[in-house]
């Protein structure tokens, strides 16, 4: 009874979803009248330039998306919290600006880019939190090379360093 409550639960989520969406304007391929059949909603409390189309890349929408999902304090791991993160599609690379505080249990931060730990136990801290975040971008950008995303670092503001390719360097 309750794998079917929940199963209910998630179709009725889905529906909200699509209905939300249908009713906000937004594309949605494959549904109704064939390729390019949708269009966006006109709301006639915006001016007429806020109301033109845009078309962007499914990429530029899974950038929007990342930064939509993950853009809010969370657990990052066992030592660091996320407080924002914003991506971007940059000439060489996905990179991904991901803000931190340290954990209660790692009270370790000093202020700017300062630590009370070796710079070795920061980069490892970053170095595991760069892993979790190239597994979100992975999420929304498959079949792209973990080699063409970057995640830069910074705590309460103040630069750390740069994940890239397993590795983390400290740019402070």
């Amino acid at each position: 009874m309750r794998q079917k409550a929940g199963s209910m639960l998630t179709l009725f989520s889905l529906a909200c979803l699509l209905t939300a969406a249908l009713v906000a304007g937004v594309v949605v391929p494959d549904l109704g009248g064939g390729a390019g059949s949708a269009e966006a909603a006109s709301l006639p409390y915006l001016s007429e330039a806020l109301n033109q189309e845009a078309k962007i890349s499914v990429a530029e929408l899974a950038a929007i998306r990342v930064t939509a999902y993950y853009n809010c304090p969370g657990n990052l791991t066992t030592r660091l919290v996320r407080q924002s993160a914003r991506c971007f599609l940059g000439s060489a690379s996905i990179d991904l600006f991901v803000d931190t505080r340290t954990q209660p249990g790692w009270d370790t931060h000093l202020g700017a880019a300062s630590f009370s730990v070796s710079d070795a136990e920061v980069a490892a801290a970053y170095a595991e939190a760069g892993a979790v975040a190239t597994e979100w971008l992975t999420r929304f950008f498959p079949g792209v090379s973990p080699q063409s995303m970057r995640v830069i670092f910074t705590v309460k503001g103040y630069q750390i360093g740069i994940y890239s390719a397993g590795r983390f360097t400290i740019v402070r």
